[in-house]
């Protein structure tokens, strides 16, 4: 293990949006619990590491993801880039954070400025950050996504290309400033399936040959096993089960990962495979309180769900945030004799 700091270490994050009051509401001095898309989520994202969080729509995914960039003001806990806490960033701190942390945004068809071709398009966040030989980097680029020859793109918009190679360009967006981390939000969820393999295939590639750190976000549990050596499952706000990739895929330990696994297709038409007994969807994530937040859902409800999991090494590299995973008398046990200590 390297004995650098993280690129990128969270710290409880938080991001809490406050709910819109009518004038009544206003007048009566009446509060509304906030929405608590992001609550409480601590992981490390090192070198040449790439991440990848999983979850139903409206988990918190990308709402965490524009908070690490800077979209979003954090509510609580405490955000490090190289070990330095942003929460003391200046404006040239963030400039920085921003030219080495890029994203890739989930829609080909409305993150690319239609009336920008794809020179100008690469162009502009070279001038903002003051970088040299701009026409070799925007060259050079469009080479690494595989848009070749760069001549026969440069001067043409974004309705002149296809969802693939609209992509390709934000791809290369993100590329053109030699990040040290890459922010994925679904980046291949709005392309046809062929699409998807290739655009899967070289965001590995060049993971592996450019030292690029990733944090790649998704609700398709089968686009992640390409690109991320560790997956993170995200419910309501919260990380309920971390674990390498091959490990979460074969043995998840928590309900809903084991949901989510069980929902990934499988190309064979006469395997017959239990239907997951998850159902309904995720509540909205206000005023949730304590508990287990997916025990309205969780086929394995128990009494104690109604107390909030501990997150727990259940096996090496491999941790889960539910009351099955654990023994609580022992847990109990444990936090008495430490009270009865201090």
């Amino acid at each position: 293990m390297s004995s650098k700091s993280p690129l990128l270490e969270l710290r409880g994050l938080e991001k809490h949006f406050e709910q819109r009051r009518s004038f009544k509401e206003i007048a009566l001095r009446k509060n509304k619990p906030p929405v608590q898309a992001v609550d409480g989520v601590s992981f490390e994202l090192n070198e040449n590491e790439s991440k990848a969080i999983i979850g139903e729509s409206g988990c918190g995914k990308s709402t965490l993801l524009k908070t690490l960039m800077g979209l979003h003001d954090y509510t609580g806990g405490r955000l490090f880039y190289k070990g330095r806490d942003t929460g003391g960033f200046v404006d040239s701190d963030w400039k920085e954070f921003r030219r080495n942390v890029q994203m890739i945004f989930q829609d080909p068809f409305n993150s690319l400025d239609p009336k920008k071709t794809v020179r100008s398009t690469l162009k502009q966040p070279l001038n903002v950050h003051k970088m040299d030989n701009k026409t070799d980097r925007i060259h050079d680029v469009l080479q690494e996504v595989e848009l070749n020859p760069p001549e026969k793109y440069l001067d043409r918009f974004p309705g002149q290309l296809s969802g693939g190679e609209r992509q390709r360009v934000s791809i290369a967006r993100a590329l053109v400033l030699d990040p040290d981390v890459i922010l994925a939000d679904e980046p291949v969820s709005m392309l046809d399936v062929s699409t998807q393999a290739a655009i899967l295939k070289k965001l590995k590639n060049l993971i592996e040959t450019k030292d690029i750190s990733m944090l790649y976000i998704s609700h398709d549990v089968s686009t992640v096993s390409y690109v991320a050596d560790i997956i993170k499952v995200m419910y309501l706000g919260r990380i309920v089960e971390s674990a390498p990739t091959e490990t979460l895929l074969s043995e998840p330990k928590h309900p809903y990962s084991q949901a989510l696994v069980s929902s990934i297709p499988v190309p064979d038409p006469t395997h017959e495979r239990e239907h997951p007994k998850v159902k309904g969807s995720p509540r909205d994530p206000i005023g949730i309180g304590e508990g287990c937040r997916f025990r309205d859902r969780c086929p394995e409800e128990m009494d104690i769900c109604s107390k909030t999991p501990q997150y727990v090494e259940a096996e090496e590299d491999h941790e889960v945030a539910c009351h099955l995973c654990y023994d609580h008398e022992s847990q109990t046990d444990s936090q008495s004799e430490t009270e009865v200590e201090l």
